[in-house]
């Protein structure tokens, strides 16, 4: 009587915690999806004329969902295993002599034994003669004679050649590449619920005029990790992920503006009231039409539409196979990082356009290294921020434009002469701070 006993390691399982039952451990994420990954491959060593076929679990949860994984990629093979799933406890209590004895008396021709290390490695050795290192995931295919297999019962005799026969060997998935993929969608979904609970505390107290810049920070932050995984994830969904993000955020840019012309006219004393009036007013009347525009139903959907796809993030196929390594991802960083530094470096403070590129560019990697730090390396945010020792000197020219554009834009209007006054005053000091800072750079 001969039958085929593939021998499987749960997959990667989470950590124990305090007060939790090793029973109870669940497979991470990371371990359910490279299970369904790898065994699609790992099945098609199975001879196609197996016969019956039977999945045998430790009760154990880990093991339990490691042999719903078996029974999907046998179904891929259109397999149905005889009874389901059948829980034995010779391999959560690990009697091998009572698993063996259990083998033999199974009418099934292929089995699959889903449990736990020592005792598979255990059993693999006693079986073959050799030892063979089971990774989480991995699994070894023996043929057993039990017509021939003789001294079972002593585990310190090992069985014949002619008895058991080492039919195939799969290592197990390294679930680290696809736990690389889980953290992007972690901090995908904590981005876009964060933007989305911005969008309510601005909503309830727009006039503090953090709210607004802490939305709009939210939302440019979770436009550069989406762009930051461009290459992996589905491009149709990645191009609907950003167009949503950048069509909401430009909704509040003028505000924003705004609230810091109004700041900078308030810093100076010797502006009058009556331009704090006037900026307070120009703000104050922009606010009331950005809360209209972000409580349009349009806004809604467009953010609810980012949430479900970062619930549902599909990554290109190559990924979902093979997971994502994260060097991979460093190497992005890198190349970003790289980019960056060389832009700064050849930077002409003068022209206006690579000037507001290279700073959005600057901030695009301090995010990635910031909110990917579990995936980029520990270093990254300090690499990040020696390349942005210049974002403030940026950020500062930036605003001296666009408070010149403002200032421009209010002079077709017929304003009171203290109010005209002033803002010529303002335009002045930003003309001559953006002229000093040219100076400097040179």
């Amino acid at each position: 009587m001969t039958k085929t006993l593939i021998l499987v390691r749960h997959g990667k399982a989470k950590t124990l915690v305090e007060g939790q039952q090793d029973f109870e451990r669940e497979l991470t994420e990371a371990g359910k999806r490279s299970l369904d990954a790898s065994l699609i491959d790992e099945l098609k060593q199975l001879d196609s004329d197996c016969g019956t076929v039977q999945v045998w679990s430790s009760p154990a949860i880990r093991a339990m969902q490691t042999a719903k994984a078996v029974v999907r990629a046998l179904k891929q093979k259109d397999i149905k295993p005889q009874g389901g799933i059948l829980e034995h406890e010779e391999l959560w209590s690990q009697s091998e002599n009572d698993f063996m004895s259990e083998v033999e008396r199974s009418e099934a021709d292929t089995i699959f034994a889903i449990g736990h290390n020592p005792f598979i490695e255990l059993v693999a050795e006693h079986l073959t003669g050799a030892h063979i290192p089971f990774a989480t995931g991995a699994m070894c295919a023996i043929c057993v004679d039990f017509d021939s297999l003789e001294e079972l019962a002593d585990a310190s005799v090992p069985p014949t050649h002619d008895a058991c026969r080492l039919l195939w060997f799969a290592q197990g998935p390294i679930s680290q590449r696809w736990k690389t993929l889980v953290t992007i969608e972690k901090v995908f979904r904590s981005g876009i619920e964060t933007t989305i609970s911005r969008r309510q505390a601005f909503f309830d107290d727009p006039d503090d005029i953090e709210t607004m810049h802490k939305f709009r920070v939210s939302i440019r932050t979770l436009r550069s990790l989406v762009a930051f995984a461009k290459p992996w994830q589905d491009a149709k969904q990645n191009a609907s992920m950003q167009a949503d993000l950048k069509e909401v955020v430009g909704l509040t840019s003028r505000l924003r503006e705004l609230d810091v012309f109004c700041e900078q006219a308030k810093s100076a004393s010797s502006n009058s009231p009556a331009l704090i009036a006037f900026c307070e007013e120009e703000a104050a009347r922009e606010r009331a039409q950005v809360l209209e525009a972000l409580a349009d139903s349009r806004v809604t959907k467009r953010l609810e539409r980012v949430l479900d796809n970062s619930k549902h993030v599909r990554w290109k196929k190559q990924y979902v196979k093979n997971g994502l390594d994260a060097r991979i991802a460093r190497e992005r960083f890198d190349d970003l990082a790289g980019e960056l530094e060389h832009d700064l470096s050849v930077l002409d403070l003068s022209e206006v356009e690579p000037t507001h590129d290279v700073r959005k560019s600057a901030k695009r990697v301090r995010y990635v290294a910031e909110n990917f730090t579990d995936i980029v390396g520990e270093d990254a945010p300090a690499i990040a921020k020696g390349m942005t020792a210049h974002q403030d000197n940026l950020g500062a020219i930036c605003d001296a434009r666009v408070n010149i554009d403002l200032i421009n834009g209010f002079a077709d209007r017929e304003l009171p002469e203290e109010v005209a006054w002033d803002l010529a005053l303002l335009r002045a000091r930003n003309e001559t701070f953006l002229y000093t800072s040219l100076k400097e750079s040179r």
